[in-house]
């Protein structure tokens, strides 16, 4: 019996030995997969620093064309007042015109030496005239070419919305068998926002894309294939509720969720629907750009979204701007 019991006592260690080997594995493999998330998390951070950069870059660039147009109307307006001088200084070079044909008849009338005097007084009025006409051509020279500008500038501008309305145009028919509560397409300060559920894109917490979000997306990269001029911003947004994470990986905060979100969508435009790279910006906002107020339901539900936010290339009114072609 005593010879049984070491025997029983054997197995018992190595059954012990066996299952901490086997724990130490599955330790080393959570290890691995942690430092993977954290080096994706880095590299999301990383992407998101230089998304929130661009956009700064861009909000003063919408900055720095809002000013440059109000500089452009008030320059017209300026220019209309020396049109008016213009038209004044005609009026007085007619009217200096007169005074020496009035003066010219009077020569063949009058002494020598009042001769001398009239035709000295004659040669500081053409003087007189010289300059002005020199001043008029001026003027008239910046006139023409200001307002040639203006023009060009009023014309891109109209491409500009018109492309705009024909984007949102297809955007619309592209995604019009989904339903409202899926997703919508709207126009903001001269862009287009495809606003996306997360119902429609992921389950609750994850940021995976569902079948249905991915055929969405197919259909809005089948039109931006076509639009190359187009720039891409893909935000990723949250509502207010904290978020509770039962694990260790890379989403910890509402901040992740909105940054691996918006990687996930970009990733899926890029490799799966070929969109070029470099036209598409994955960006986190978290919790902080609600379009409904996070006091209800509703409002939380239509905050948790993936805007895709499309913009025409201003590279035109940009080369005015700056005085180029």
């Amino acid at each position: 019996m005593k010879k049984n019991l070491n025997l029983m006592m054997m197995a018992v260690a190595v059954l012990s030995l066996s299952s901490c080997l086997v724990s130490k594995k599955k330790f080393d493999e959570q290890v691995a997969l942690a430092d993977k998330y954290k080096a994706e998390k880095q590299d999301c951070n990383d992407k998101l620093n230089a998304a929130n950069a661009t956009i700064d870059d861009l909000n003063k660039q919408i900055a720095n064309l809002s000013a440059e147009i109000q500089k452009w109307k008030d320059m017209n307006a300026s220019l209309e007042d020396k049109n008016k001088r213009l038209s004044a200084l005609k009026n007085e070079s007619d009217a200096i015109c007169q005074k020496v044909k009035e003066q010219l008849d009077q020569i063949t009338n009058s002494s020598a030496a009042e001769k001398d005097k009239l035709m000295r007084q004659l040669a500081e009025k053409e003087k007189e005239l010289i300059a002005k006409a020199a001043e008029l051509d001026k003027l008239g020279r910046e006139l023409n070419d200001r307002d040639a500008k203006l023009r060009e500038m009023e014309s891109l501008i109209a491409r500009k919305d018109s492309a705009v309305q024909a984007l949102k145009n297809k955007m619309l028919e592209a995604l019009k068998g989904f339903n409202a509560g899926d997703l919508t397409v709207y126009e903001k300060d001269g862009k287009i926002y495809v606003a996306l559920s997360d119902k429609l894109l992921f389950t609750s917490g994850s940021y995976a894309v569902e079948p249905r979000g991915k055929d969405a997306l197919k259909k809005i990269a089948e039109v931006l294939n076509k639009q190359p001029d187009i720039s891409i911003m893909v935000e990723g947004h949250t509502d207010n509720k904290p978020y509770i994470s039962s694990t260790s990986g890379p989403v910890n905060s509402n901040w992740d969720l909105s940054v691996m979100r918006a990687s996930s969508v970009t990733k899926l435009l890029v490799d799966e629907n070929k969109l070029d790279a470099k036209r598409v910006t994955p960006a986190g906002r978290g919790q902080y750009f609600p379009v409904e107020s996070n006091d209800n339901p509703e409002g939380r539900s239509k905050n948790r979204r993936i805007d895709i936010v499309l913009e025409p290339d201003m590279k035109g009114i940009m080369n005015i701007l700056n005085g180029t072609n």
